[in-house]
């Protein structure tokens, strides 16, 4: 019997030409925060399907192997949807393609760095960044007071990927913890990358969304920065929520699954009409 993943991959070919200037809320500071995140997943996607895929010849578990390979189908999927809408936003009068530009020139320098240019260490940020977009994607499912905001074709978009992240979101942990395992030196190195990616993550986050404001001609709007930072760090906002189990990656036993979203996964699976 031939191992078969336990999630699928979709094809997906969203329109975007009807999507509104402010398409959350109405609010500049909102739209750009999820723009800026947008800004970041072609090259970051792409990024975490090349450290995988790096390293697939080692992996001999087969059931693994069909995970890793529907891992790279989702992530090239989300990669491709998202260039897509950043290129179409260009008709709003945003450059985000510029954004696009500094996260692969981001990347870039990172590989640079002499102790952090092999497999070991790009796969470790994958895995960094698969449990940072895990939780906050886990979090956007539990806030349709957030995701009902959004533009219908942007809201589909989104909770699209937000299924996505949470079915896949242990591949790449697996993958790591079957190659390298889990002594003392193996934990010192991944923290570390957590730390770095986190700092990259939050600092391109806030940077981007500030650039994005000032091509909106909002960079003063003080209302609306006051709002959305509210939302998003205030005592329910979308980060401020997910600090806990953030910092659960800390823990040497973790394990992306102890942080179980099956039921949301089953939960908009469902309303989203998403075959499974």
């Amino acid at each position: 019997m031939n191992a078969k993943a336990s999630f699928p991959v979709r094809r997906q070919d969203f329109d975007f030409a009807e999507v509104s200037r402010h398409w959350v809320d109405n609010d500049p500071f909102m739209t750009h925060f999820f723009n800026s995140l947008s800004a970041l997943f072609p090259d970051g996607e792409r990024f975490f399907v090349d450290s995988v895929r790096a390293v697939r010849e080692q992996i001999k578990d087969p059931v693994l192997q069909k995970e890793i390979g529907a891992f790279i189908g989702q992530e090239a999927m989300h990669a491709k949807e998202h260039h897509n809408f950043n290129a179409g936003a260009k008709a709003q009068g945003f450059d985000i393609e510029q954004l696009e530009r500094w996260t692969n020139f981001l990347i870039t320098l990172v590989k640079t760095v002499p102790f952090l240019n092999n497999k070991r260490c790009h796969l470790a940020g994958t895995v960094a960044l698969e449990h940072f977009t895990g939780v906050l994607s886990a979090r956007l499912m539990k806030r349709p007071d957030i995701s009902e905001t959004l533009e219908p074709t942007m809201r589909e978009l989104w909770l699209w990927h937000c299924v996505e992240e949470n079915e896949h979101k242990a591949v790449a942990f697996d993958t790591y913890r079957q190659l390298y395992g889990n002594n003392a030196a193996d934990y010192v190195i991944r923290m570390s990358i957590m730390a770095l990616a986190t700092v990259f993550i939050l600092g391109a986050v806030h940077v981007f969304t500030a650039k994005l404001m000032s091509q909106d001609g909002q960079l003063l709007n003080l209302k609306s920065w006051g709002k959305g930072l509210w939302r998003i760090w205030g005592p329910k906002g979308m980060f401020s929520q997910n600090i806990i189990e953030f910092f659960d990656y800390f823990r040497p036993s973790f394990h992306p699954w102890d942080h179980d979203t099956k039921d949301l996964l089953e939960e908009y699976t469902a309303k989203l009409n998403l075959a499974r």
